[in-house]
C-alpha cells in the first residue's frame, strides 16, 4: 500500500514538474506565463507609470541596445472623431531575430486613454480598461501575430480612431520585442518608442530663461522640433522627457539673451510646421 501511495505522489510530481517547464517556456502551443508569445500583459508600453517587456521580469534580454529598429507609423496630425491606420514596424539585420511581439497604447499629455483602438485582423488584440488604473486601452500582439521563425523584419496594421474633441497632442506609446525563438524567455532584444499626433501646428505660449537655457512652453511640439531665435536655428534643442509635446529646452540658448533685450521665437515641427512668431522679452 505503502508503495502505491509512494508512486503516486512520485506521479504527481513529475506532472507538476511537467506543467511547471511548459509553462515557463516560449512554447507556441502554450501562453507562456513569462515569454507571452499570446501577448503580454497591460502595462508594458513603457509608458509613464509602466514598465516594458524588459524591466517587468517578462523578457531577458537588451532594452534599446540590439541592431534592430522600431517604430511608430501614424499621421502627423488628428481631426476630432476621424479613423486612421496605425503601423508598427520592426527592422533588423540580426539573423537570429525569429520571433516578433510588441504592445502600445495612446494617452493624452495628462496621460488618460486617448481615441479607440482597433484591430483588423487575427494578428492583434485589444485589451480595455487595464494598465495602471485600469482606465486605459492597449492594442498588442497575438500567438499569430509572433510571425515565428521570420527574419529581417515584423509589422502589423490597426486603426485608431481620435478623440471626438480635440483633446490636444496625442503620443503613442510602444515596447516591442524581437525574439530568438528559443523556446525561453532568455536572449531577446526589447525596445521602446513613442511618437505623437498633434492637433494643429505648433503654438508657444510662455518662455523663460533659466541659467544657460531657454525654455519654451506651449503646445504641438513634436518630437524632434526645431526651435528658432530670431530666424536662427538653436542648437542643443530637446523635448522636456516629462512634457513631450508642449515643452522644448535649448540647452545654451538662455546666455544668448540679454536682460531686457526682446527676441523672435519659432517652433518648426520636422513636418514643416510653424508657430507664430513669439516675443519674448527676459526680465531685468
Amino acid at each position: 500500500m505503502l508503495k502505491k501511495d509512494r508512486a503516486k505522489v512520485i506521479a504527481m510530481f513529475l506532472f507538476l514538474s511537467a506543467m511547471v517547464t511548459a509553462l515557463l517556456t516560449d512554447n507556441p502551443a502554450i501562453e507562456s506565463a513569462h515569454g507571452f508569445s499570446s501577448g503580454p500583459p497591460a502595462g508594458n508600453t513603457g509608458a509613464p507609470g509602466e514598465l516594458t517587456c524588459a524591466t517587468s521580469g517578462c523578457h531577458q534580454g537588451s532594452l534599446n541596445g540590439g541592431p534592430g529598429q522600431f517604430v511608430i507609423i501614424a499621421p502627423a496630425v488628428y481631426e476630432p472623431g476621424e479613423t486612421y491606420q496605425i503601423t508598427v514596424r520592426h527592422t533588423t539585420n540580426d539573423s537570429s531575430r525569429r520571433r516578433w511581439g510588441f504592445q502600445l497604447t495612446a494617452l493624452t499629455t495628462s496621460n488618460r486613454k486617448a481615441g479607440d483602438l482597433d484591430n483588423t485582423n487575427n494578428l492583434t488584440i485589444v485589451l480595455n480598461d487595464d494598465g495602471p488604473g485600469f482606465n486605459r486601452q492597449y492594442i498588442e500582439h497575438t500567438l499569430n501575430g509572433t510571425f515565428a521563425g521570420q527574419t529581417s523584419q515584423a509589422s502589423w496594421t490597426f486603426e485608431w480612431t481620435a478623440p471626438d474633441t480635440d483633446v490636444g497632442p496625442v503620443i503613442f506609446y510602444a515596447a516591442g520585442n524581437q525574439a530568438n525563438n528559443n523556446g525561453s524567455n532568455d536572449g531577446d532584444q526589447i525596445y521602446t518608442v513613442s511618437d505623437a499626433v498633434l492637433s494643429g501646428p505648433p503654438v508657444i505660449t510662455s518662455a523663460e530663461v533659466s541659467g544657460k537655457k531657454l525654455i519654451v512652453t506651449g503646445r504641438n511640439f513634436d518630437i524632434g522640433a526645431e526651435l528658432r531665435l530670431n530666424d536662427s536655428k538653436q542648437k542643443k534643442t530637446s523635448n522636456d522627457s516629462n512634457n513631450l509635446t508642449t515643452r522644448l529646452t535649448a540647452a545654451k540658448s538662455g546666455k544668448k539673451i540679454e536682460r531686457g533685450q526682446t527676441v523672435m521665437l519659432e517652433v518648426v515641427n520636422p513636418d514643416g510646421t510653424r508657430s507664430e512668431v513669439f516675443l519674448f522679452t527676459r526680465p531685468l
